[in-house]
């Protein structure tokens, strides 16, 4: 047998001369993409490790204990005024109120209904009342992905998939975050002249929410989430015509909410220029950011903090702080009535259910 050639020197210098060649711009190249993967992943870790101290139990129980303790001393400090306040407040507009404050929830509800439809899954108005208003009980619980667990898993009884419900969940707290954030972008600068200065920086939100709800902004993020989730892909993408209906109901839950709060603002600090605008863009601000707020249940706190900040510059400190006592108490009472009536709805159908299957049986 003869052996192989050997190569040939002008081949093996021909070929040393091309990885010589090769590396120096492959080398530098791979060095840099290493350090960008490696500063990725850890600003991944960063980010992960301040979302997990953030809902951890011991900061929710330590913030929970501050607000207490502040609510408490301003109390002890202001309760004769406080006390003075409520008693000003008669039993028409408290009723009138809760009714606005009803009627804001029942939007929601909408925005929600509405979201989950264009995502392929079309409910009745009685069973998105039963799994919104029974699953929405759970962000009462520290942690705020507990109404997302508690609507997937109630969705998946009527037979639609958890990530879908997930994802209209997600959506739905992200339309009221953002349009909620945009009332307050046009408001609260226009409120009078001494407010446009103070609340100017908010029209930067307006720009920013209309890039992300764009669907397809908004779509190419699902698509990520869904992928980092290790789910599949959007079956049916968010469409123009469906993000502009959830908007229509979103826009109508802001303005039952802020008459909730002019209409008590009207009955204890009378009506300053600026009061409506005020009033709309308060709540709608203060709800944004205690939502944001993931290391508060329910956005306790800090939705009372921002709230009075915002009224303050139209009223007392005391007079604020009253309006938004009164604005959490009516929303835990419109939660509490609402997952009332869903229990009802819930209890009926269940009844028909075994009607129908005792109806059934002896013919089995």
């Amino acid at each position: 047998m003869s052996r192989p050639e050997p190569l040939r020197p002008t081949r093996l210098a021909a070929r040393e001369k091309r990885s010589a060649a090769a590396e120096p711009a492959a080398g530098p190249y791979r060095v840099t993409a290493k350090a960008a993967g490696r500063d990725r992943a850890l600003a991944g870790r960063a980010l992960t490790s301040l979302l997990r101290i953030m809902r951890s139990r011991v900061v929710r129980i330590a913030f929970l204990t501050a607000v207490l303790a502040l609510l408490a001393v301003a109390l002890v400090d202001q309760g004769d005024t406080l006390w003075h306040e409520v008693r000003r407040l008669s039993a028409p507009v408290v009723l009138l109120a809760f009714g606005l404050n009803l009627c804001g929830l029942v939007c929601s509800l909408m925005v929600w209904r509405e979201m989950l439809a264009d995502l392929g899954s079309r409910l009745s108005i009685a069973e998105a009342w039963r799994i919104m208003y029974v699953g929405q009980l759970a962000k009462y619980i520290p942690g705020s992905i507990w109404p997302v667990l508690a609507q997937s898993e109630l969705g998946a009884d009527r037979g639609i998939p958890r990530s879908r419900s997930a994802l209209s969940v997600l959506l739905c707290y992200a339309v009221m975050t953002c349009s909620g954030a945009i009332v307050a972008a046009i408001t609260l600068p226009f409120a009078t002249a001494r407010t446009n200065a103070q609340y100017l920086w908010v029209l930067i939100i307006v720009p920013v929410s209309i890039v992300v709800l764009s669907p397809p902004v908004l779509n190419r993020l699902l698509n990520l989430v869904l992928r980092l989730a290790r789910q599949p892909a959007l079956q049916e993408r968010v469409s123009f015509t469906g993000l502009a209906r959830t908007m229509v109901w979103a826009m109508a839950g802001w303005l039952f909410n802020g008459l909730m709060v002019y209409v008590l603002m009207r009955q204890l600090a009378g009506h300053p220029q600026g009061t409506l605008l005020v009033s709309f863009g308060a709540y709608s601000l203060s709800w944004a950011a205690g939502f944001l707020a993931v290391f508060a249940p329910a956005g306790a706190g800090v939705r009372e903090a921002v709230m009075v900040a915002v009224l303050g510059t139209r009223t007392t400190t005391a007079i604020a702080l009253t309006i938004a006592l009164v604005t959490r108490a009516t929303a835990v009472l419109c939660d509490a009535v609402t997952a009332a009536a869903a229990a009802v709805l819930v209890g009926r159908g269940r009844l028909r259910q075994l009607r129908a299957a005792r109806r059934a049986g002896p013919l089995s």
